[in-house]
């Protein structure tokens, strides 16, 4: 019995703790299954912020110039491959293989660049050559003129080599511009022969050969089209996620497009890196190791309990209490913020050993 001049307050608590001790299914029950269903909507709705932008007061002048920054220069957002071989050829096929790939997600990838070819640059291009490289450009142009025009009806390989072949049957025994042109082509119908042979031993989808490959240029002519370091034994691709909120969705699919890559072309060592990864992986680095310390710290907690106790009743019983407080709180966060970003994903191991201090004070009382 309570006493008259207790507050309303004690009142109410020595009324719940009759009504719990009571009834006590009524109310064991519903905490189970308000328990599961915060477990089960932070499962399906708690998102990972990423950005590290985030972090940082979108009020403060300075963050907002920031940001302005880098809506207008977006080099920092790109996602680059990095494909290592001492084979050009090799490397050659995976950068278009791979930005073959790139260019067909529209859904996930803008701004794909690996080579400097000039359709790339619009149907202005040509204003960006110098009038030296306009002039040789058109004489190469003229001499490949009546060989271009005669095999410019080929479909595909086989129609290519029957025009060559009755090309060469067919043509007079002189002089003459046609037959020139044909002898100057050997060389980079060689060259086409040669990436043919090595893209019918790959899987997939081949590449179409260089433009190079027509004027029978050499590797290091093909070479300054794409983007290459240390002699052509690294070649690059660079894009950008469609949207920042989409960085980490891109981020999975580079790595998907860039193993089925390898698949075709094995024997180069490829890796993936720019700002959206490396926030990406500290993002699930942190989620990881996040996981792992609640586990271990619950580990913990729950076999102090039992040691410092000397039993395994109630601090067992306060353990599963800690629990479902943690349930709870991911589901509240959830509800209320949404998302964690990379320096709130530790807090569960934190509010484990905060939390647990009730369990103490109630089993020690």
């Amino acid at each position: 019995m309570h006493s008259s001049s207790d507050s309303l307050a004690v009142r109410l608590l020595e009324w719940l703790a009759r009504s719990v001790y009571h009834h006590r299914r009524l109310y064991f029950y519903p905490q189970i299954l308000l328990f599961a269903a915060c477990v089960y909507y932070t499962i399906r709705h708690l998102e990972f912020d990423m950005s590290r932008n985030n972090l940082v007061d979108s009020e403060k002048k300075y963050h907002q110039n920031y940001l302005r920054f880098k809506r207008e220069f977006t080099g920092e957002d790109d996602l680059v491959t990095v494909i290592e071989s001492e084979d050009h050829e090799k490397n050659r096929q995976f950068v278009e293989r791979l930005g073959a790939k790139l260019e067909t997600e529209t859904n996930l990838f803008t701004d794909v660049f690996y080579k400097g070819d000039l359709k790339m640059m619009g149907p202005k291009a040509l204003l960006f050559l110098p009038e030296e490289t306009l002039r040789d450009l058109q004489q190469t142009l003229r001499n490949y003129r009546p060989f271009i025009e005669s095999f410019s009806r080929a479909t595909n390989l086989n129609s290519l080599f029957r025009l060559v072949n009755q090309q060469f049957r067919t043509a007079e025994r002189k002089e003459n511009a046609e037959n020139e042109s044909l002898v100057k082509a050997i060389p980079a119908l060689t060259r086409i022969v040669e990436q043919a042979t090595d893209s019918l031993n790959r899987p997939g989808t081949p590449p179409s050969p260089g433009v190079t490959a027509l004027f029978g240029a050499g590797d290091e002519a093909e070479q300054e089209q794409y983007i290459t370091f240390a002699k052509g034994r690294i070649y690059l691709v660079s894009a950008r996620a469609v949207k920042e909120e989409e960085s980490g969705a891109a981020v999975m699919r580079l790595r998907e497009l860039v193993r089925a890559t390898q698949m075709e072309v094995p024997g180069v060592n490829v890796g993936i890196t720019g700002e959206p990864v490396l926030e990406y992986d500290e993002m699930r680095q942190s989620e990881e190791d996040s996981i792992v310390a609640s586990v271990v710290s619950l580990i913990l907690a729950a076999l102090i309990f039992i040691l410092a106790y000397r039993e395994t009743g109630r601090p067992l019983k306060a353990t599963a209490c800690l629990i479902v407080g943690l349930g709870y709180t991911m589901g509240y966060t959830t509800v209320t913020v949404g998302h964690l970003n990379i320096l709130t994903v530790t807090f569960l191991p934190i509010l484990i050993g905060l939390a647990i201090d009730y369990g103490v004070h109630l089993i020690t009382r």
